[in-house]
């Protein structure tokens, strides 16, 4: 599997709200990129997880720049904020992914998300 099918790429578009997942620009004017939580690897992976919902993100930027370039180059941050989700931390849609604002989410394979934090808990979006 190379990529997110369209599917996919549709239902976390639709997710986003058009918007970057982490600090929440609008991405109408600014390039933005899909972004896997759990990368593939350098053979790629036959795991169908791989290119759930779940483990994507739109991120604004490209792979070195805005929150996408940001992520890539710190990579710690992007563990702990569940951007980036370690091969052997499980299924994606068991690690939360924390916003910019500190809001926790849930994200699924349905394309939508809970917010799981104090701030925001149990609503759906």
């Amino acid at each position: 599997m190379t990529g997110f099918p369209r599917k996919v790429r549709d239902a976390v578009k639709e997710r986003s709200g058009g918007r970057c997942e982490y600090c929440g620009c609008p991405l109408d004017d600014v390039p933005a990129s899909m972004h896997h939580r759990r990368p593939r690897g350098m053979g790629g992976t036959k795991d169908p997880r791989a290119n759930g919902p779940a483990n994507a993100l739109v991120l604004c930027g490209t792979g070195t720049t805005g929150c996408h370039g940001r992520f890539e180059y710190a990579r710690g941050l992007a563990l702990a904020k569940g951007v980036l989700v370690s091969r052997y931390a499980g299924d994606p849609a068991d690690v939360p992914f924390t916003d910019a604002t500190g809001v926790s989410w849930r994200l699924d394979d349905a394309g939508g998300k809970l917010a799981i934090s104090k701030r925001g808990y149990g609503a759906e979006v």
